[in-house]
């Protein structure tokens, strides 16, 4: 399945004229631009700090590293953590953003009606508008999918404590339960945010896992978009 954005604007433009085109677009745009930003925080954050992971092999490295008295390596460590943490924060908030932006694209390439000011274009209300449109079903079914698993209740919530509350932390951690490089992980630590206890998450496993999960879910919502648009 592929969702042909060139079509959707085609589509757009014929339907509803050019201002809903002009409205468009920025959106639309925004949309690819935020998931290449995922991609790029994502990878430098890896690349930072693929280094240590492959060099450190036990706890005590890891102390040693992280507590020791300052000096170049240590001061160097902490930069590049410094680095490693910017960049992860970028990922988590412009992964979240994607389904942000995209109702903004739903809801200017349906021509919907509903909202009152700007700011009430938000996933929630673009899923309860979809929900009373003739026809629309299929489309707020894959919008469900998307925010109704786990991960992205577990990335709304990091996004937003990251974003209003204070910067999760990434961590190394040794799990014994694997052996060689698998054995060292980046964990998230435990959270708690609007009540709700968030348990510890390995970062690359969670990032790499919520972000193909959402890639191809929002394919599928564009191209069943796509189709709506005659």
């Amino acid at each position: 399945m592929n969702w042909n954005i060139k079509e959707l604007k085609s589509k757009v433009l014929k339907t509803h004229g050019k201002p809903s085109y002009i409205t468009l677009s920025p959106s639309l745009n925004s949309l690819i631009e935020r998931q290449d930003f995922t991609r790029y925080h994502y990878h430098e954050a890896k690349n930072i700090l693929e280094k240590y992971m492959n060099e450190i092999n036990t706890a005590e490295e890891i102390f040693q590293l992280v507590f020791s008295d300052p000096g170049s390596e240590t001061e160097k460590f902490e930069t590049d953590r410094l680095r490693a943490r910017a960049h992860i924060t970028g990922c988590i908030q412009s992964l979240h953003s994607v389904s942000d932006i995209f109702s903004h694209v739903i809801y200017y390439s349906l021509n919907l009606k509903h909202a009152k000011n700007e700011r009430d274009i938000t996933l929630y209300n673009v899923k309860k508008w979809l929900d009373q449109e003739k026809n629309h079903h299929e489309l707020k079914n894959s919008l469900e999918k998307l925010t109704d698993h786990q991960n992205y209740k577990y990335l709304t919530a990091i996004s937003n404590y990251s974003k209003h509350r204070s910067i999760i932390s990434i961590n190394f951690q040794l799990n014994l339960k694997k052996s060689g490089k698998e054995m060292k992980e980046l964990v998230f630590p435990p959270f708690t945010y609007n009540g709700k206890r968030y348990p510890s998450m390995p970062a690359y496993e969670f990032l790499t896992s919520e972000f193909d999960r959402e890639s191809k879910l929002i394919i599928e919502a564009g191209f069943k978009l796509n189709q709506l648009i005659m």
